[in-house]
This record gives C-alpha cells, structure tokens and sequence, in this order.
C-alpha cells in the first residue's frame, strides 16, 4: 500500500531540505511541500522529487519541488499522483490531458473517466 505524505512528513522532510539548500526561505520550502500533501501524493514521490530538486542546480527557489520534470508518476498506487495535476489519457484520441483527479492506472497507462468502463 502507498503512504500517502502528509503534513507531519512535510514538517521532517523541511528540515532536510533546509540543510541541502540553506538559501531557500523555509515559508518558500513548507508551501512547496504542502502543496504536495494536499494533492495526495505520496511519501515515495515527495521524497524522491525533494533529492532530484536539491541536486538540480537549476532549481533556485522551493517551488522548484513542484516542477514536473522532478516528478516520478507513483506505478503503484491508483491514482495518477501527478503533482502538476494534468495527465495525458492513453485512450484519447488525439491524446488529451486531464486532472489527476479524473485519471485511473490501468495496465496499459493512465485512462481518463471517459474511458475508465472500457479498459
């Protein structure tokens, strides 16, 4: 079963971050990861999004951890766990994006709603 991380997560995990990027503002690092406990994703995810961030010289303020690019979708968990809240429907035809809320994983990828009775 997928953890999903929440705000006792957020509060170990800043503190981590904090000491990999001692320039970022901690306001800057605890939105940053709230924002990734309100959207359901889980500890797995967080977690690794949070290294690849802080490696990332590119990422010069906290809201890099919401980046797409540092985010890995979760293959065991049901839901799409993308933070960016999009994702594409292998079933569409032309391929269109939609919430995560509105996404399943089925065996061949992500399934819209839509499409959900059909796979």
């Amino acid at each position: 079963m997928t953890q999903k991380f929440d705000e006792e997560d957020a509060k170990n995990l800043y503190w981590i971050i904090q000491r990999r990027r001692p320039a970022w503002h901690w306001k800057g690092i605890m939105h940053s990861l709230q924002q990734a406990a309100s959207r359901g994703a889980s500890l797995t995810q967080v977690m690794a999004a949070a290294e690849k961030t802080w490696n990332n010289q590119k990422a010069t303020t906290p809201a890099a951890l919401l980046w797409e690019e540092n985010w890995i979708p979760d293959t065991k968990s049901k839901t799409a766990g993308n933070l960016m809240g999009q994702m594409l429907c292998v079933e569409c035809t032309p391929a269109r994006k939609h919430p995560v809320a509105e996404m399943t994983k089925h065996a061949h990828g992500w399934v819209c709603n839509e499409h959900q009775e059909e796979s």
